[in-house]
């Protein structure tokens, strides 16, 4: 009996400890978070996945421009730099960069000039609609660019809706893309046209992502891959008070991420969602396309849904 009285003593013990570890206060993202739902009238954010492309080539103007029109929260997209240091709106197969599953083109972004990318290469070849069709591969080169399906750059983006919507950039640097060049002429682009405040920049790669905070203090940040493990973990173990975000303002993640040992670890629960709103870390989630999820996010407190299809994300938060 002395025994089991000590080991349920020990077992309180650590029980209480645990409970202090995770209701002491959390270090937190110290700007006032607009990433989170709190600074949208409590609203989950409706984030156009590459513009919104479930029903428009990725990253196209043609795709950007309706979920504009749609009205949605923010506009997501992916960046790279062309050979002559050119931003443009492309994500590129991972590891390779290579544009041939999203154009007639078989080339990579950063080995080419831009107005040679934009002459050439029809960034609607490859997009199938809801029927099955190809309506833009017949197309000829004045027709394609007419349709809004060339190759768009940051600069024409930020012209067209400038500070009327939100941003969310992802640095794509696969393979020997320039880096650290791209977020430069990314912070260069931000500064020139007034749109820091409205721009979150995302980025898988921890190198950029520590050059950022090196350099550009004023961007905010969502987590690299990395970084997100910082916090992740942590989360799941109580012990997230010796986490700092910093400049990190966003965890942006899937449902669920593949680990060794552990195979499946579950990220879309209500104890991480929390841990991190106590950080004052906003949390999005990729890329989600089904009703049925969706709405199973927002009950779980989600901060924003990265979606190809955000009119179907609106229609359901309407319902709230």
């Amino acid at each position: 009996m002395k025994r089991l009285k000590k080991i349920g003593i020990i077992f309180a013990i650590i029980l209480i400890l645990v409970l202090l570890m995770y209701a002491i206060p959390k270090p937190k993202y110290q700007e006032t978070n607009i990433w989170r739902k709190e600074a949208n009238d409590n609203k989950v954010l409706v984030m156009a996945h590459g513009g919104g492309q479930g029903y428009y080539p990725s990253n196209t103007i043609s795709a950007f421009t309706n979920s504009y029109n749609l009205g949605v929260d923010v506009l997501e997209m992916d960046v790279q730099m062309t050979l002559d240091g050119i931003l443009v709106l492309r994500h590129g197969e991972n590891n390779t960069g290579n544009i041939r599953k999203m154009s007639n083109c078989d080339t990579v972004i950063w080995k080419e000039n831009y107005q040679d990318l934009y002459e050439t290469c029809n960034f609607g070849y490859n997009f199938e609609d809801a029927d099955g069709n190809y309506p833009y591969r017949d197309l000829t080169k004045e027709e394609w660019i007419d349709a809004g399906v060339y190759l768009t750059t940051l600069e024409e983006l930020f012209i067209t809706f400038r500070e009327n919507i939100l941003y969310n950039i992802e640095i794509k640097a696969d393979s020997d893309a320039p880096r650290t060049e791209t977020a430069d002429a990314l912070y260069e682009l931000l500064d020139a046209y007034d749109l820091i405040e409205e721009t979150l920049v995302a980025t898988a790669f921890d190198d950029i992502s520590k050059y950022i905070v090196n350099n550009y203090p004023d961007i905010t940040l969502s987590t690299s891959q990395t970084e997100a493990q910082k916090i992740i973990i942590p989360a799941y173990t109580l012990s997230s008070l010796f986490y700092t975000p910093n400049q990190y303002s966003t965890v942006q993640i899937p449902t669920s991420f593949n680990l060794p040992v552990i195979n499946t670890l579950n990220l879309s629960t209500k104890l991480l969602v929390d841990t991190l709103h106590r950080h004052n870390m906003a949390v999005h989630y990729w890329t989600i396309n089904d009703p049925d999820e969706m709405r199973r996010l927002i009950e779980l407190g989600c901060d924003g849904i990265i979606t190809d299809y955000p009119d179907v994300l609106m229609g359901i938060i309407n319902e709230y």
